[in-house]
């Protein structure tokens, strides 16, 4: 795995503009939240018949020493368009502040005076942006100190495993991001190829720690139960079609029994003519 997206729920990230200083007319400044340690993630592999893998941002994960030697952009969806850079932060530097607290990293930023900086900044004002997310690398090789994966006692409502995901250590900080539908980026293809690969990583840790019988079985009975799940869904879908598609066929008969019915009542007037 490389380079990274992660979301961060709108009631986390607290995007908006700050309040103009007095003798200001309007402020320009955005501020948000767009990293947070210690909160377990959306499910990372949603597409898994198995398991459930959430992450949880280790507080320390992201050091000062990253922070001052990284080149972070503040962007839009996390374009690389120029016309959707908002701000930039290198070497500590420049129109972008991010500051490393015990439980997040906070951004603030200044926005140019271009239009998609105005419209992003009248979106944000009305309430129709309220999202960021960040892009970054793990130091995921490393499984002691990098990246560790923990199997939990949970069962998801579908009778799937639930793994933790623990970062520990992040090595590149790209950009931070507003977001128009963060939603989106969970169905990326780069997010499936991420799930993907700690999906081989488990099963590696799996296969290193071997496993016992009860957790074989445990395993078995959810694969079970996920697929009966997965097969009375398809079940009710091809129901659910065969009952349109009676539907539509009794509408058919019943206009063509119409048209028939008119056709037969031309031809008498034309009879009676």
């Amino acid at each position: 795995m490389t380079k990274q997206v992660r979301f961060i729920p709108t009631g986390d990230c607290g995007l908006r503009v700050r309040e103009a200083g007095e003798g200001q007319e309007q402020s320009r400044t955005v501020e948000g939240t767009p990293i947070v340690f210690g909160v377990r993630s959306v499910n990372l592999t949603p597409w898994s018949d198995t398991r459930e893998v959430y992450e949880i941002l280790e507080p320390g994960c992201i050091s000062e020493e990253l922070l001052r030697s990284s080149d972070v952009i503040l962007n839009i969806n996390h374009s690389t368009k120029v016309t959707d850079v908002l701000g930039r932060c290198r070497d500590n530097k420049g129109t972008l502040m991010l500051t490393l607290n015990p439980r997040n990293v906070e951004s603030s930023c200044d926005l140019p005076n271009t239009s998609v900086a105005n419209d992003t900044l009248e979106l944000i004002r009305r309430g129709d942006i309220s999202g960021m997310s960040f892009a970054f690398e793990d130091d995921w090789e490393d499984t002691e100190n990098g990246v560790s994966y923990e199997r939990t006692n949970e069962k998801s409502a579908s009778g799937k495993e639930v793994w933790i995901r623990h970062v520990k250590r992040i090595i590149g900080l790209y950009d931070v991001s507003i977001v128009t539908h963060p939603a989106y980026e969970q169905t990326s293809v780069a997010a499936r190829e991420a799930g993907d690969a700690m999906m081989r990583s488990i099963d590696q840790q799996i296969a290193a720690q071997g496993e016992t019988e009860e957790e074989r079985k445990a395993r078995e009975a959810a694969e079970a139960k996920a697929k009966a799940a997965q097969e009375e869904k398809e079940r009710q879908e091809r129901e659910a079609k065969e009952e349109q598609e009676r539907k539509e066929r009794e509408a058919a008969a019943v206009a063509a029994r119409v048209r028939r019915l008119r056709e037969y009542r031309r031809r008498i007037e034309e009879d009676m003519i």
